[in-house]
């Protein structure tokens, strides 16, 4: 029987100011859900004393469902707005995500999935980018009432209008304390160490730590629809 659901991670703080991305987001290896429709919407801004350096915005819009019991696949829109005076919001890529799990939750040490993802650039001129690919583990582990999430990517850049050649390695993690299933307090940390053989100095590299907020509210739940 299908359902829809909202998802939502609200960040309240980070640490090491950045500009502005909405690509936070820890994946779980259990988001496959075979029947729902999720929408999920992501955003975050940059403030800085300076003003040509301030703000910087970013969104996604995200639509996605399982397609079978170990498949969840999804698509997204970025869109992107320059630091300073006057800038545009653009639409910047459409992104294809898919996740494929590999063991039933909770049978095994550690559950484990393998995510991919494709971004291609909807920019040109100026304003163009370059096409990505993303792909890695997912790794997941109940412990009591906690929940414990690591993501381990590697992202390749493509096309004319790359920045690095290489491999990108970044990180992210997410324990969280599973006291309300509309929202639930985590702390999570997200890191990058650059291109592999190229990477710079620890003190150099991207580090964000913080706590959040993460849950999810079935529409039928909401009023909003009788499915599910």
């Amino acid at each position: 029987m299908s359902r829809s659901t909202l998802g939502f991670a609200a960040a309240l703080a980070l640490l090491v100011p950045l500009q502005a991305s909405a690509d936070f987001h820890v994946e779980s290896p259990n988001e496959i859900d075979l029947g729902d429709l999720e929408i999920e919407h992501n955003a975050s801004a940059s403030f800085d004393h300076q003003p040509n350096n301030s703000g910087a915005q970013s969104y996604t819009l995200e639509f996605g469902t399982g397609l079978t019991n170990w498949w969840h696949s999804e698509i997204e829109f970025g869109f992107d707005r320059d630091p300073g005076f006057n800038e545009p919001t653009l639409l910047t890529q459409a992104v294809t995500e898919n996740t494929f799990k590999f063991t039933e939750q909770g049978e095994n040490f550690a559950d484990l999935a393998m995510y991919v993802e494709y971004g291609q650039t909807l920019t040109t001129g100026k304003n163009a980018g370059a096409n990505e690919i993303t792909f890695g583990p997912l790794f997941q582990k109940e412990i009591g009432r906690t929940t414990h999430t690591v993501n381990l990517f590697l992202t390749r850049e493509l096309g004319p209008d790359q920045d690095t050649h290489g491999l990108d390695f970044s990180y992210a993690w997410q324990s969280r304390w599973n006291v309300w299933a509309p929202l639930s307090p985590a702390i999570e940390v997200y890191g990058d160490s650059g291109v592999i053989g190229q990477s710079p100095r620890l003190n150099q590299q991207q580090l964000l730590v913080g706590p959040v907020g993460v849950g999810a509210l079935k529409f039928h739940d909401l009023g909003l629809g009788n499915a599910g």
